[in-house]
């Protein structure tokens, strides 16, 4: 695992992190997580290719930190989190390796440590590269009564993820929604999973009635919707039909999405390496195959 993060985002800290050398959770693991740990022993969930994990926090409900990263597509790598609770729902909450670092050092700050800057805190920072007086911060940042108080962390303030942002024109990324917006600019390469309300995108839409009576829908549909995300559309054949055409980013973003078991998502993985030449897509496709490529017992939804 250790050389496809290397491929992907060469940060020695998140090869630690991800490999346990440094662990900044009680309970962690990265690639170990795949089946090892004594709390999901029985539970080996696939991740949607799009998303390498990196770290799971089992503080509460298990939620992973990693990498969302696109192939076959102009879009910058970022960092994000998938909640097990919400169906492969997918989140940005860093722009780069010092946000994603500084966050989780803070997360643990608030949660771990009860907001006290303790001697084990400072050389879990220290491990991280992260200096005293950054961490210093973190005691006034978190005094302040507001949601997702990391993001108004230092690293935070200039290039913020979308998980920071409450209006699109503050945003500057190709991540597509947030718990409060839909960027529609860059829906045209998005993924489901990245989707935050289904309804956006056509699903779950409100049955038709008089027209007095009908509420007005609290998540509108946008506006040219790509065929990948569309409802009702058989995305076997829409897989078929780009890989026929070499439209390899739509193919890309069809896979991550509803519509295969992880056995069938593992055999089209590998037809879309025979388009590539990126060593760390070949090192990723080949260690997530050899995890789930022989998993038919559920369907990504």
């Amino acid at each position: 695992m250790n050389e496809i993060i290397n491929e992907i985002y060469p940060d020695s800290r998140i090869i630690d992190i991800s490999i346990g050398i440094i662990k900044p959770f009680n309970e962690y693991s990265g690639w170990e997580y795949y089946g090892t740990t004594s709390k999901n022993e029985k539970s080996d969930f696939p991740f949607p290719p799009l998303f390498i994990p990196i770290v799971i926090d089992y503080n509460s409900t298990p939620v992973a930190e990693g990498i969302i990263k696109h192939w076959f597509l102009d879009r910058t790598p970022s960092f994000g989190y998938m909640d097990f609770g919400s169906g492969f729902q997918i989140g940005e909450s860093a722009k780069n390796s010092e946000q994603f670092i500084k966050g989780i050092l803070f997360e643990q700050f608030l949660n771990e440590y009860n907001s006290v800057i303790t001697d084990e805190l400072l050389n879990l920072a220290h491990e991280l590269n992260i200096s005293n007086e950054e961490l210093s911060v973190f005691n006034e940042i978190s005094r302040r009564e507001i949601n997702n108080t990391e993001c108004f962390l230092p690293s935070f303030i200039k290039n913020q993820p979308l998980n920071c942002v409450y209006n699109e024109y503050d945003y500057r990324g190709g991540y597509p929604s947030n718990e409060n917006i839909i960027i529609d600019k860059n829906i045209d390469q998005a993924s489901f999973f990245e989707i935050f309300h289904k309804e956006w995108i056509g699903y779950n839409a409100e049955k038709k009635g008089f027209s007095l009576f009908r509420k007005e829908p609290k998540y509108k549909p946008i506006e040219n919707i790509p065929e990948w995300l569309k409802p009702n559309v058989d995305k076997k054949d829409l897989f078929e039909n780009y890989i026929d055409k070499e439209e390899l980013g739509m193919a890309w973003l069809t896979l991550n999405g509803p519509g295969f078991n992880p056995t069938e998502v593992g055999e089209r993985l590998q037809r879309l390496k025979e388009f590539s030449n990126e060593k760390g897509f070949h090192l990723w496709v080949d260690f997530w195959c050899a995890k789930y490529g022989n998993s038919n017992s559920f369907v990504f939804i």
